[in-house]
């Protein structure tokens, strides 16, 4: 939106960058090495690399990277066996991907409801949605924020069901000790312009299971197998390949990421503290064992007679027209058009799911609808400012009571 980005001048740009990225890019073109090879025979190293450094930040033992954060679930829940006529579990308040991943394996998804406080997947939902089809679950770490992973994790073993963490917003996120996407089976990221670890699109796998490492690997790259004859095609598979180019921006971008991690979780306590003090506002609650989150986006929930009776849509253009950028949250997955019309893959039976016509009506998921009714979102790079500007934006929300 243009009111958005005239705001956004107030704050740090996005992304961030300077010669390091430039030369870094320009290394790659004299190279001649434009793509990564193969694990046997490398042709650029920036792919390699990455690879190696961002499993070791998330603290995992693999990670294979691929060209954006949609392909990178969709890889993972085909490499754990996820296909036709499967019904996967994923969370209702997210960015289309989390769904349409699934029904590109032509599996089905399933929408959980949310937590009111933490705006992530209710975990006390989840057991419900479970039947005989029910083979994974997408817990979306929304704004980083963490899902009650051990409790999470303790119903899928119980139900035998395949645990893939959408971690598109949760680089860094710690919760109870472990890193986002070290609890379940995987866990995929995304590195898309406005992500808070970027080189314009990307995506990552991570996994701490070398088997599912392998195979994630093999289906990403045309169903080959690592050190294996280069035409020999052991499985379906696609080209989700990361190129060089963005594993060499990458590079260097993962270099500065601590540093704006850290400012931006302790720029989020800080506002936090000041929004809640307002009566009529309600940022999103950290889920309970939570040290560190990646803070993507920055939603809030406000009271609309609090403030005059405003509309969402009066809420952040009166923010946008005073220079603070802020957007509408996402709209929840039952909703869309391509839910409620069922306008997806064709052949696939979509009956079974708890969505699609007058299963989409907003009563079925009544704390998702409530909250995305009246809830706004600032963008990560506001969080990298200073408090001065922190302590301007709440004191504007604060003068906009009725």
């Amino acid at each position: 939106m243009a009111f958005e980005q005239e705001a956004k001048k107030n704050f740090p740009t996005w992304p961030i960058y300077d010669e390091a990225e430039i030369e870094a890019l320009a290394e790659v073109i004299k190279s001649g090495n434009w793509w990564c090879g193969s694990p046997s025979v490398h042709k650029g190293e920036n792919v390699w690399k990455f690879q190696e450094a961002f499993a070791k930040y998330q603290e995992a033992k693999n990670c294979v990277a691929v060209f954006n954060g949609t392909v990178a679930i969709e890889c993972a829940l085909l490499a754990l066996g996820i296909g036709l006529g499967d019904e996967v579990i994923v969370s209702d308040y997210t960015f289309v991907a989390s769904a349409s991943a699934v029904v590109a394996t032509n599996a089905i998804p399933i929408f959980v409801d949310i937590d009111p406080e933490t705006l992530v997947m209710d975990v006390d939902k989840v057991e419900p949605l479970i039947n005989e089809k029910t083979k994974a679950i997408v817990p979306v770490h929304l704004g980083g924020n963490p899902v009650e992973m051990d409790r999470l994790m303790e119903i899928a073993e119980k139900h035998d069901l395949k645990v893939v963490e959408d971690c598109s917003h949760a680089h860094g996120s710690r919760y109870k000790g472990k890193r986002a996407g070290t609890w379940g089976h995987a866990g995929t990221f995304s590195f898309q312009a406005s992500k808070v670890l970027t080189a314009g699109e990307g995506g990552a796998i991570i996994t701490n299971d070398d088997e599912l490492a392998d195979l994630i690997y093999s289906i990403s790259d045309c169903g080959r197998n690592k050190n294996e004859y280069f035409y020999k095609h052991f499985r379906y598979g696609s080209n989700f390949r990361m190129s060089e180019y963005q594993a060499a921006v990458l590079n260097v971008q993962l270099k500065r990421f601590p540093q704006q991690h850290e400012l931006r979780n302790q720029n989020a306590r800080y506002l936090s503290q000041k929004l809640n003090a307002i009566n009529g506002i309600r940022t999103m609650k950290p889920t309970p064992g939570t040290t560190e989150l990646g803070w993507y986006v920055y939603p809030f929930v406000f009271e609309p007679e609090k403030f005059g009776n405003i509309t969402k849509e009066q809420f952040y253009k009166t923010l946008n027209d005073n220079g603070i950028p802020t957007d509408d949250c996402y709209p929840p997955l039952h909703g869309l058009d391509c839910f409620k019309n069922v306008d997806l893959r064709k052949g696939i039976d979509y009956s079974s799911a708890n969505w699609g016509g007058s299963k989409s009506n907003d009563a079925n998921f009544p704390v998702v609808s409530d909250i995305y009714s009246r809830s706004v979102e600032f963008p990560q790079e506001m969080l990298l400012t200073s408090k001065d500007k922190l302590d301007w934006v709440a004191q504007f929300i604060e003068s906009m009571k009725k």
